[in-house]
């Protein structure tokens, strides 16, 4: 994957992050992340910190809660970053400017109440078109290879309405562009797991494969995907 990120991509890392983590808290309350009661604990805590400090440590936070699904490093495949480490000693921040405006544009967004309306928020922040992708038949032993971003989408559903799969050991997501990785480690929260997706680089080594898994393509995969996806398989 290329190292480099650009502002845009980072900006909507942020904002989407911001909004799934609305969602999450929307379903379990805290009180602690957002609303005039988490407002008031961070004033009298912040000190000399901003609000984009604020944003990387209730993501910090949440990405040990539901581990993988907001830290940078899985969205955008931080080579160098522990996997309990959200973001790496390297990671750029937003700037305070920046995070003031993302911060305000997800506090004033209506937050989804279901699976698909949240997956909807993220694909109109990424400007990804998704369609639609027949999903093979699922069961607990089941194991999948799953690549784009309609995919991804459709294998998330499957799970979500059957309480018998386990999001984590069935399923493989392959991807490389940030926002089909992004959806692929938010399916951790969006389906209350505690392990982080599985997920890959289409130039990442395979790990263990314990049983042929069912490949999952959807056409809005890239050609790096498809041909890893048809090498690891």
């Amino acid at each position: 994957m290329a190292s480099s990120i650009s502002s845009a991509e980072r900006a909507t890392y942020y904002l989407v992050a911001l909004r799934l983590l609305r969602v999450a808290e929307a379903r379990s309350p805290t009180g602690r992340r957002f609303g005039p009661d988490a407002d008031a604990l961070w004033k009298d805590f912040a000190g000399g910190l901003n609000t984009s400090d604020r944003i990387d440590l209730l993501l910090r936070d949440a990405d040990t809660e539901w581990p993988g699904a907001f830290g940078a490093r899985a969205i955008f495949a931080l080579r160098a970053v522990a996997e309990d480490d959200a973001f790496g000693a390297q990671w750029s921040s937003l700037e305070p400017i920046d995070a003031e405006r993302i911060w305000k544009d997800a506090m004033r967004t209506e937050v989804p109440t279901t699976v698909d309306a949240a997956i909807d928020q993220l694909a109109t922040a990424w400007e990804l078109r998704l369609s639609r992708c027949d999903v093979p038949r699922v069961g607990p032993t089941s194991r999948l290879f799953v690549g784009g971003a309609t995919a991804i989408r459709a294998v998330i559903g499957t799970f979500a309405s059957n309480a018998d799969l386990s999001w984590t050991p069935q399923v493989v997501v392959i991807a490389d562009r940030p926002a089909e990785r992004q959806l692929a480690a938010t399916a951790v929260m969006l389906l209350n797991s505690t392990r982080p997706t599985t997920l890959l680089a289409s130039d990442d080594p395979p790990g263990a494969i314990t049983s042929p898994p069912v490949a999952v393509l959807s056409d809005d995969a890239t050609a790096e995907v498809r041909a890893a996806i048809q090498r690891l398989s």
